[in-house]
């Protein structure tokens, strides 16, 4: 098959090479002279280095056989004077560093070794250095410098793992003094301190010692002490206890159900007495609760259902007119029923009233007590709709006013299309005027709302709101051609000019209905007013 070489791929070819050749031949300059100043090691890691990038570089790998083979020749002599004084640490650290890096130096060049002179000398030293570190990491442990053992036996386990039995030592280096912290915590009845202390040596070495039963002795203790806190009905500490020991494990004894005793008795107690002083709203949040955590506890469906009968607030809803009120009172009336029903609120149960202000409830407070006709309608009206309360919306102010209507000569230009002689079609601007209208509309409108106690008289909220609503209104007319030929006008260089920027807003204007829809005003006002009153009400709270 015939290769085809590009131009671009030939250049990116010879690119490469030429870029290959100058980091190959810099790395062979800066290495030697490393190597001349006697820096063996340096020029050996340089090499590395390169090698490491690209492999496969004949010359770099035979710079690299060089100097690692000095390096070692450099650092045998080294070792062999630390042997004759009698420096093991030195010996055996210095020699598996050169270990290290022989294996390195192999990867990339093979038959790189440390001389057989080197290796006895190390041999030695090691089995001597050795006993020396094991002796002095029992030496520490019986003084229980742990960390000072744990250190000498990770020392150890670097050159030779299997030492003696230097792995159990160095357990016990790590794990002992976590094992003996939770023995003071749990003397100290810190018993789930205790426990994770136990657990941290358990994870990681589940045979060490009796760490397993410690575990067990832990979890019951703690258990033990919440019983007790039951016992003397100290119910938020022995729901702690019993809460600490279900989550380690929830099938320990029987924890699980005093768990949801100690948690449940105090709401159900509280509830219970509640209920008997008619904080029943209080009790059936406190008792939907504990329900909706632990399920039924004892009679709690029972009494919870109590709760809601007893906390529901049945309140009348009257609205009532004011001159030229077009029918607003019976809107805003309609809105408020229609949200405090939609909010599915368990306690507020919503009666229709009247509009009219002859209802009896109209000036309801708390002189009604001293009007007899109206505490006989108020006793005859509370038996038949069990009403507690009234809500009163009286509309104080309801205007609206429509502003004269503004209008504007504006020039334009009407673009017309004509034939020529030749038959061909040429358009052409006239000098038009146009009609432009400004109309604004406004809701002006005040509420005052109270909520009064049927039985008393008594008010037990109450807010005068007032609110205005405007809307204003542009359009634009031309009586005498089409509007969908006339275009708005700008000034540039002191001449009047056709503005194609703004046509479509003008043909809006020109489009646009006289009427202003003044039902949206009513709307905006009215969502208001309906809003903060349902707010209100339904954040009311009578037991407070």
């Amino acid at each position: 098959m015939k290769l085809n070489f590009t131009p671009k791929y030939i250049i990116a070819l010879l690119f490469l090479i030429l870029f290959s050749c100058s980091v190959k031949n810099s790395t062979l300059k800066k290495g030697a002279e490393m190597e001349k100043l006697g820096n063996f090691k340096q020029a050996s890691e340089l090499y590395l280095s390169v090698l490491y990038r690209k492999s496969n570089l004949p010359e770099i790998e035979n710079a690299l056989r060089r100097s690692a083979q000095l390096h070692i020749s450099e650092t045998a002599f080294s070792i062999a004077t630390k042997n004759e004084k009698n420096d093991k640490e030195g010996v055996v650290n210095e020699y598996y560093n050169l270990n290290a890096f022989v294996n390195q130096v192999n990867a990339f060049t093979k038959n790189i070794d440390i001389d057989q002179q080197t290796i006895a000398i190390y041999t030695k030293n090691l089995d001597q250095y050795l006993i020396g570190q094991y002796d002095l990491g029992i030496k520490y442990l019986s003084e229980q410098k742990f960390t000072e053992a744990e250190s000498v036996f990770n020392t150890i386990s670097r050159f030779n793992a299997n030492y003696k039995d230097t792995s159990k030592q160095l357990s016990i280096a790590i794990n002992e003094p976590i094992y003996l912290s939770g023995i003071q915590l749990f003397g100290e009845k810190k018993y789930m301190t205790a426990y994770h202390k136990w657990n941290e040596v358990y994870t990681r070495e589940p045979n060490y010692k009796d760490v397993k039963n410690k575990l067990q002795q832990a979890l019951n203790e703690r258990y033990k002490e919440g019983s007790y806190y039951l016992m003397q009905e100290n119910f938020k500490e022995a729901a702690m206890a019993f809460e600490q020991v279900k989550n380690i494990n929830i099938n320990y004894l029987d924890v699980k159900n005093l768990y949801k005793e100690s948690s449940c008795e105090p709401i159900y107690r509280k509830a219970v007495k509640d209920l008997k002083i008619k904080k029943c709203r209080t009790a059936f949040f406190d008792l939907d609760k504990m329900i909706q955590n632990f399920d039924a506890y004892k009679n709690s469906d029972e009494l919870k259902y109590q709760a809601l009968e007893c906390a529901e607030y049945p309140i009348i809803v009257e609205s009532y007119r004011a001159r030229n009120s077009n029918g607003f009172e019976n809107n805003i009336q309609n809105a408020v029923i229609e949200d405090i029903l939609a909010s599915k609120n368990p306690f507020v149960k919503i009666i229709k009233g009247s509009n009219d202000i002859a209802s009896p409830y109209y000036r309801i407070g708390e002189s009604s007590r001293n009007n007899s006709q109206l505490t006989r309608y108020i006793a005859n009206s509370y038996i038949k709709t069990n009403a507690k309360a009234v809500l009163t919306i009286h509309i104080n102010q309801y205007q609206f006013e429509e502003s004269p209507v503004r209008s504007f000569d504006v020039n334009g230009i009407e673009m017309n299309k004509m034939k020529a002689k030749n038959g061909a079609d040429s358009l052409v601007e006239k000098a038009v005027v146009y009609k432009e209208y400004q109309k604004r509309s406004t809701l002006q409108s005040s509420i005052t709302y109270r909520l009064v106690e049927i039985t008393s008289g008594k008010i037990l909220l109450q807010k005068t709101i007032q609110k205005s609503e405007i809307q204003e209104l542009r359009y634009a007319r031309n009586n005498n051609s089409n509007f969908k030929m006339i275009y708005p006008t700008r000034v540039n260089a002191n001449q009047i000019i056709r503005d194609d920027s703004n046509y479509k807003k003008l043909q809006t204007l020109f489009q646009t209905s006289e009427q202003i829809n003044n039902q949206q005003l009513v709307d905006n006002l009215l969502n208001d007013f309906r809003k903060q009153i349902v707010t209100e009400i339904l954040l009311f709270n009578p037991e407070e």
